[in-house]
């Protein structure tokens, strides 16, 4: 089995704010193989930025995501995981700045 990722199953963080609102996720690589993990950002179905992370097998990581600045507002934040494992490769979080 080559490198698959998948979120912890936890919920996706959101620190809004008007200035710089970051979200934080836990993914794991759940393959036998090292491996890159390229997660998508969007809000309210738009792009926004990517990370990228190189994790071992069976390792994983919490990475802090800049999503900039915000209007205020209700929100909703998605993020998506290439290759993901085919369950729990997606999160979704509403938020209110």
């Amino acid at each position: 089995m080559t490198a698959m990722f998948e979120f912890s199953g936890g919920a996706l963080s959101v620190t809004p704010s008007s200035y710089d609102t970051q979200i934080s996720f836990e993914i794991y690589n759940i393959g036998d193989e090292e491996g890159t993990a390229e997660v998508g950002c969007e809000v309210d179905n738009t792009y926004i930025t990517q990370w990228t992370g190189t994790l071992a097998p069976n390792f994983g990581d919490r990475p802090v995501v800049s999503l900039g600045a915000m209007y205020e507002g209700n929100h909703t934040a998605l993020v998506y995981v290439n290759p993901g494992s085919g369950q729990n490769d997606h999160l979704t979080q509403d938020f209110t700045v």
